[in-house]
C-alpha cells in the first residue's frame, strides 16, 4: 500500500516571537527529520516565561557594569533577541542601555525582516525594537572597533552565535578578560566551538593568536533555540 513519508528540518519550537505555533503533522506513516535536540527533553516554554528568563540575566549583568556580550545567529535569532530587549525595556523590567547590533549579516537580514513585518506575528513589537533610540546598527569597521570604547553597562549582539568567526571574537578578546563582563550563550554550541569550550568552563582560550584568560561571567539561557537547531 502507500506509505507517506515527511521530511522536516527545524521543526521549531512554540512560543516563538515572529512565527506562528506550529502544527503537529497527521496522517503520515513516517516523520524523517534533523534533531540536534533529539536526545534531549526540552522543557515546555511560554512566551512569558522566556522573557522572565531573559530579564534575570540582563539585571544580573546589569549589576557588574560591563558589557554583556551575547553570540547569536544573524537570522531570526537576533530580531527575536532585540525584539524581548526592547519589549523589556519599555515595561520597565530593565533599565533602558545601549543595544549594538554588530553583524552585518544580521544588519542586511533585519532589512529584509523589515520590510515584511506584516507578514510576522509580533512585526509591530519588532519594527518598535528596530526604531528604538537605544538600539545602535554598526555597519562599519571603524564602528564596530568604537563600541571598544564604549563604557558603562551596554548590551552586544554579534555574531556568529557559536562564536566562530566574524566581529564576536573581536568583542570576546576585548571582554573575557574581564570581571565585569557577562557572555550569555543563546543557542546551542556544537562540540568543538569556541562557544562549548566557554560553556564548558574553559578558564583560558587563545582568540587571534592572543592568549586570553577567562574572567567574564559565562552563562547560558539556551531558550532560543530550535527544537532540531
Amino acid at each position: 500500500g502507500l506509505i507517506r513519508l515527511l521530511f522536516s528540518g527545524d521543526i521549531g519550537t512554540k512560543a516563538k516571537l515572529l512565527q506562528i505555533d506550529p502544527t503537529g503533522p497527521s496522517g503520515i506513516d513516517h516523520l524523517i527529520c534533523e534533531s540536534t535536540y533529539g536526545d534531549t527533553e526540552r522543557t515546555p516554554l511560554s512566551s512569558d516565561l522566556r522573557r522572565a528568563r531573559l530579564c534575570n540575566e540582563v539585571k544580573l549583568a546589569a549589576n557588574r557594569n560591563g558589557a554583556l556580550v551575547i553570540p547569536s545567529f544573524a537570522v531570526e535569532r537576533t530580531q527575536e533577541l532585540l525584539a524581548d530587549l526592547i519589549g523589556l525595556m519599555e515595561r520597565g523590567e530593565i533599565a533602558e542601555c545601549p543595544v549594538f547590533i554588530d553583524s552585518p549579516l544580521a544588519i542586511r537580514a533585519s532589512e529584509v525582516f523589515e520590510a515584511h513585518l506584516q507578514e510576522l506575528e509580533n512585526g509591530e513589537a519588532l519594527r518598535r525594537a528596530f526604531n528604538h533610540p537605544q538600539v545602535r546598527f554598526t555597519q562599519s569597521v571603524e564602528e564596530s572597533k568604537a563600541i571598544g570604547r564604549f563604557r558603562g553597562f551596554h548590551i552586544i549582539l554579534s555574531a556568529s552565535g557559536m562564536c566562530e568567526a566574524g566581529r564576536i571574537r573581536h568583542h570576546l578578546r576585548n571582554w573575557l578578560w574581564r570581571t565585569d563582563a557577562t557572555i550569555l550563550l543563546v543557542g546551542f554550541q556544537a562540540q568543538g566551538t569556541l562557544g562549548r569550550i566557554l560553556q564548558e568552563g574553559t578558564r583560558q582560550v587563545r582568540i587571534m593568536g592572543e592568549q586570553i584568560n577567562v574572567a567574564a561571567h559565562i552563562r547560558t539561557l539556551d531558550i532560543y533555540s530550535e527544537i532540531g537547531r
